[in-house]
């Protein structure tokens, strides 16, 4: 995601909040430009109420409890006007986001929907915006919506469906509905992922770039639910939504972003061996029935890559 988005924003600057040491090494032999390293033991020091409830919540709700605070931490302490924005590491950019920020010129927030097609409509429940983009402005009233979104985590931040809440996600349906200045960018080259490629056509432009519907840049691809089932061979998550795996799906997206995951791990000399935090979670007893089933059906319906 990193070196996708310098690519398109050289002046850019990332804060990665580090949950294992491992991620910190990492970041330090790849020496990346503009990347700011927190260590979680040092962010915990000075969020003692996140601490607080750490022991309550297993890894991956602590990491959807984690996104509200680092992104309040990040924006007390930008300049005024300045935007802040969360992003998931599992993105790869194509072009410029200033589509993005010109969008929300005169507002304090902005949010990207997951502009689910009619299969995955049921999806609904875990909330009409993805967490995977949310941007700041640094004024009262972003400061404001990331303080009462901060809280609200440390509050509840599960990963089910209880009413209105879902994890860190559906918080951001309320901050849509209580804030003023928040807005929701509707270019259709934002956030395009599985479980809406289906709305869309995606075509080759000019050089390297892509298109979608035939006359948005593609700004950036959110690679959700990539794993590698063996040694590098590497499941897409696309038929758990009826997302199309066509030949520019396949060699446009996933291939050149699957060499890029293998190419960095090359750098790096391998994948740590420590445990990790088990950010999948515990599925509920009819999706763990299931998963299986999708992994087969992917397979079968060659929705995988296999690496070099």
């Amino acid at each position: 995601m990193m070196r996708s988005l310098r690519r398109v924003d050289p002046g850019c600057r990332v804060t990665v909040l580090c949950l294992t040491e491992s991620c910190e090494q990492a970041l330090v032999r790849l020496g990346e430009p503009g990347v700011t390293a927190i260590r979680l033991v040092d962010f915990e020091r000075a969020n003692p109420d996140l601490l607080a409830v750490k022991q309550t919540r297993s890894p991956r709700n602590y990491a959807f409890t984690l996104s509200s605070c680092l992104m309040t931490s990040v924006l007390s302490e930008a300049a005024c006007g300045e935007v802040v924005t969360y992003l998931d590491a599992d993105l790869l950019f194509y072009a410029s986001p200033q589509p993005i920020f010109a969008a929300m010129e005169n507002a304090s927030v902005g949010l990207i929907g997951h502009r689910h097609h009619w299969w995955a409509k049921r999806l609904e429940k875990y909330g009409r915006f993805n967490v995977g983009w949310v941007s700041f402005r640094r004024d009262d009233v972003a400061r404001q919506a990331a303080t009462w979104w901060r809280a609200r985590c440390i509050e509840w931040c599960f990963g089910y469906v209880d009413g209105e809440r879902f994890a860190d996600q559906k918080y951001l349906d309320h901050m849509f509905r209580k804030f003023p200045k928040v807005v929701e960018i509707t270019n259709p080259g934002t956030n395009l992922g599985p479980w809406n490629i289906c709305r869309h056509s995606l075509a080759r432009g000019t050089g390297n770039s892509l298109v979608v519907d035939g006359a948005f840049p593609l700004i950036f691809f959110h690679y959700s639910g990539v794993m590698e089932t063996k040694p590098n061979v590497y499941l897409c998550s696309n038929v758990s939504y009826l997302g199309p795996f066509s030949r520019t799906v396949r060699d446009c997206l996933y291939r050149p972003y699957i060499a890029l995951l293998e190419r960095i791990r090359e750098e790096l000399g391998g994948l740590p061996e420590e445990d990790t935090p088990n950010l999948r979670g515990t599925l509920p007893a009819r999706r763990h029935r299931l998963a299986p089933l999708l992994r087969m059906a992917g397979l079968i319906a060659g929705h995988y890559i296999r690496g070099a």
